[in-house]
């Protein structure tokens, strides 16, 4: 499906496995109770698409502006490449990243309350206006976030990481 467009087609409890849809124009479709494994969604543009409980596991989903997609109700992203990926102006509640690389990912005003981001790579990802209240960090690494532009409630954090948050501040630390 490389480079090919899809309009108004709905999958329901299917496997796609060693699947392509690099560059692939979805508008409209619905994937429900579905799972990529093994695929390559670099580059898709989502218009209007529906994820409802979707599992993306070992696939390679770089540069997908997930803010297009018209609604995403519990999907999981196990193992995934999500760089340079916008989730931005989304509702991303409960929804479970699990050793993903999301390097220079965007959350701008998303709502991120008890998110797991599990061993995740989340170098130089923008978190503005976003609300991770009960979101957990615990387990990853690389993130910077300005404590004062996203609302930080019972926000689960470690050390050394949590030092990051501090970035902001004009504050030196001995």
């Amino acid at each position: 499906m490389s480079d090919e467009s899809l309009k108004d087609i709905s999958f329901y409890n299917c496997q796609f496995i060693k699947s392509s849809f690099q560059f692939a124009n979805l508008v409209s479709c619905v994937f429900e109770n579905c799972t990529f494994s093994n695929c390559n969604l670099a580059l898709a543009k989502l218009k209007n698409t529906n994820f409802i409980d979707a599992e993306f596991i070992d696939s390679k989903l770089l540069g997908v502006n997930w803010s297009s997609v018209r609604v995403v109700i519990v999907a999981s992203f196990v193992n995934c490449l999500l760089d340079s990926s916008s989730f931005s102006d989304m509702n991303l509640a409960k929804m479970k990243f699990v050793s993903c690389s999301m390097i220079e990912a965007a959350f701008t005003n998303t709502k991120l309350t008890r998110v797991k981001f599990d061993d995740c790579d989340l170098a130089r990802c923008l978190f503005s206006g976003a609300d991770l209240s009960f979101a957990d960090f615990s387990t990853s690494r690389n993130y910077y976030m300005d404590a004062e532009s996203n609302k930080l409630h019972k926000t689960i954090f470690s050390l050394p990481e949590a030092v990051s948050l501090l970035g902001n501040l004009d504050i030196e630390l001995k």
